[in-house]
């Protein structure tokens, strides 16, 4: 695997995989970039724990507020940081350990045509629930429940095209949240699932772990971790201003163009 090979996965986990495009969708459009699917897969364990790292270090005011916050509530005070890391336990654990489960009895669907078809599907789908969705709600106004359910839904991104990101944007627009607020949980959802993503695949490719303080893979936790940081605070101010569309219309022209393609061909 090439340095340019590494800088592309790298990035490409850390812009696609934070914003509401689907890393998986874009690794199956151009798939020679995992024509080497070992590498290829150690390569990402270190692009998914760089992207949570990204995400730390944007949301850091999130992540201290919830640390601060579990000491609070040990000691029997109420707190929202305790509070939002609770939800966030909500959301992450039931729905890690089933796709946990999934993952070891299914083979994830791939190819082009089946992720094109998903980049549009769900690039329809934000558009619409950002168009439509209410705007009333906030973190703060966050259930359990909710949570469970964002949660949950979200493991319909392991197929490729989906987007974790724009799935749990596309349910909290249904659910009434703020733009801003939508996309901030999504990314504070995304840390646990990328830690949890990155060790379960860790564990299955144990002779990998000497690889990982390697230079190579060092380079591409570093590399994902500045392309999420990027990411994140460049969504999040975009959406203090503007709307989800020019992703879903980025969705919607690749998922489209490679369908074309594909019959076009045939």
């Amino acid at each position: 695997m090439t340095y340019l090979d590494i800088v592309l996965i790298a990035v490409i986990h850390g812009l696609a995989g934070v914003l509401p495009l689907s890393a998986g969708g874009h690794f199956a459009l151009f798939s020679g970039l995992a024509s080497d699917p070992k590498g290829f897969a150690v390569v990402s364990i270190a692009a998914h724990l760089g992207v949570a790292a990204g995400l730390m270090l944007w949301l850091w005011r999130d992540c201290l507020a919830m640390a601060t916050g579990i000491g609070r509530m040990v000691k029997g005070k109420s707190d929202p940081g305790g509070r939002l890391f609770l939800l966030l336990l909500a959301a992450s654990v039931p729905a890690g350990l089933l796709s946990a489960w999934l993952l070891t009895v299914l083979v994830p669907a791939n190819g082009q045509v089946l992720a094109a078809a998903c980049l549009l599907i769900f690039g329809l789908l934000l558009a619409l629930a950002d168009r439509w969705g209410v705007t009333v709600s906030r973190i703060e106004h966050l259930g359990y429940g909710a949570a469970a359910i964002i949660g949950l839904v979200q493991m319909v991104a392991l197929i490729p095209g989906v987007s974790r990101t724009g799935l749990a944007v596309t349910v909290a627009r249904v659910l009434g949240y703020e733009r801003r607020e939508a996309a901030r949980l999504a990314l504070l959802l995304g840390i646990p699932a990328l830690i949890g993503l990155g060790l379960f695949k860790l564990w299955h490719v144990r002779e990998a772990v000497p690889l990982l303080l390697s230079t190579d893979l060092l380079l591409t936790a570093g590399l994902a971790a500045a392309a999420a940081w990027l990411a994140a605070g460049g969504m999040l101010a975009w959406l203090g201003r503007h709307t989800f569309l020019p992703f879903c219309l980025w969705r919607i022209m690749l998922g489209s163009g490679v369908i074309a393609l594909y019959f076009l061909s045939a």
